[in-house]
């Protein structure tokens, strides 16, 4: 049996790198494609609903109801506008000019007013399932800002006794991008180190340099590590360009460890390499290795890492299935080591599931790769 040796898994490593250099394809996915990613995505993506088209239709006209439509539209939740229709209010709705609509009856201020039951209507478009339980939670704000504000009660003392101060711990502001630009660079980095590594082995066995290769003195382990090593560094410099772009572009704060996200990530790149190794070795065709890429490990990612959906929300059996795949330990690494700022002794199973998933991955490559050759 032939020794490991350090000297030619670095010649493999320079080759391949040389080849990388040469192919301004491959630099384009490493470097541009996780800045154009994270540009694009971190502007577009929101979870906080604001800015919701409201329709108002006031059958009313006193100065109550123009009160409540104030109210409704001095937030940043609703933009309102007028209807002076009521039969308005459903086409509206249909044609997706307004997510709601607020119908105001008449004798509103006279019924307020004399300390009986005000009902207003409230309709809202159900087939926006995202929209609905935010709705719902700002009606019952404005509709405790509406009472003081009609009964023009200062806001000193409206203030419940005793009063509630609900304070955000590590994302006082509430802000939608502290929250997915961490998420996302994980989403990334798995898209670049899967979609690179997989189609390393597949060219060179469809470019007929791979007979070349085994002919070396080179082991398995030797030429796995030669060809993945340049991909590794590659990748982490995407990370390192995505994580400028989140202190310096959208402002996320870091208020953790340099050392215990570099080690997270690093982590986290070699089990998705590994992932994309195993499918190079597996398919020997670049085609099949960028469709089994997609379906095994991009779509899988996405959806059951936590990014979109949290993981604790969804059944048991899908839950275990997340567990398989490396950015649903990552992310919680990430998104804490961004906002919180927790020691490493806080998140060892995290590191301990992407150590394992990592060997896991790359010890199955340099079996199937033994098998191969055979």
């Amino acid at each position: 049996m032939k020794r490991f040796s350090w000297r030619r898994a670095l010649a493999i490593f320079s080759k391949e790198f040389k080849h990388i250099m040469r192919d301004p394809f491959t630099l384009i996915m490493a470097l541009l494609l996780p800045l154009t990613i994270v540009l694009i995505l971190g502007n577009s993506i929101e979870f906080n609903i604001k800015s919701i088209h409201l329709a108002c239709v006031d059958h009313d006209q006193t100065e109550s109801s123009r009160r409540l439509i104030d109210t409704f539209g001095s937030s940043d939740y609703f933009k309102t506008y007028p209807l002076a229709n009521p039969g308005d209010v459903h086409n509206d709705i249909v044609d997706e000019r307004a997510r709601a609509a607020v119908v105001i009856p008449p004798n509103f201020e006279k019924n307020f007013l004399s300390a009986t039951t005000a009902p207003v209507q409230v309709l809202v478009d159900g087939a926006d399932n995202s929209a609905i339980m935010a709705i719902m939670n700002y009606l019952t704000i404005i509709n405790r800002s509406a009472y003081f504000k009609i009964h023009d009660i200062p806001a000193y003392m409206s203030r419940p006794n005793p009063a509630m101060r609900v304070r955000y711990l590590f994302n006082p502001e509430l802000n939608s991008r502290w929250f997915s630009v961490p998420g996302l660079s994980a989403v990334i980095i798995a898209l670049v180190a899967i979609m690179l590594t997989t189609l390393t082995i597949c060219r060179e066995w469809e470019q007929g340099s791979m007979e070349m290769l085994l002919s070396t003195p080179a082991t398995s382990l030797e030429i796995i590590l030669g060809k993945t090593l340049p991909y590794a560094i590659l990748s982490f410099l995407g990370f390192v360009l995505v994580f400028i772009v989140a202190r310096v572009v959208f402002g996320v704060p870091f208020v953790g460890n340099y050392l215990t996200l570099i080690l997270g990530t690093v982590l986290f790149i070699l089990g998705y390499l590994g992932m994309g190794l195993y499918i190079s070795i597996s398919t020997h065709n670049q085609q099949v290795a960028i469709q089994y890429a997609a379906v095994v490990g991009l779509l899988p990612t996405v959806i059951l890492s936590g990014f979109v959906f949290p993981v604790e929300y969804m059944g048991r059996v899908y839950q275990y299935i997340s567990a398989v795949f490396p950015a649903r330990f990552y992310i919680d690494i990430t998104r804490d080591q961004f906002l919180k700022g927790s020691s490493i002794v806080s998140l060892w199973p995290a590191f301990a599931a992407l150590a394992a998933i990592a060997i896991v991955l790359l010890a199955a490559c340099l079996l199937r790769f033994k098998r191969t050759l055979e």
